[in-house]
């Protein structure tokens, strides 16, 4: 039980202190990025998060398959 609330206080402080995220250093992405309106940088804001919390989901929910899984799997190698 212990565990389980200090790996949610792990996540919660993950979520709520972020470190400054910066570019990758990809230099078309920061020359594009530095020469456009800033219309046009936010919608690369935009599009950031409309790709990227598709892929998250994905991600969560292969990692919940994986742990529902798991304790299925030792059951079976007990019996």
């Amino acid at each position: 039980m212990v565990r389980r609330l200090l790996a949610v206080a792990a996540l919660g402080a993950a979520l709520w202190l972020p470190a400054p995220c910066r570019a990758q250093g990809c230099s078309l992405c920061r020359d594009t990025t530095a020469g456009a309106p800033a219309k046009e940088r936010e919608g690369m804001r935009r599009g950031i998060l409309v790709l990227g919390i598709p892929a998250g989901g994905v991600f969560v929910g292969i990692l919940a398959v994986a742990w529902k899984m798991k304790p299925k799997d030792e059951e079976r190698e007990r019996d």
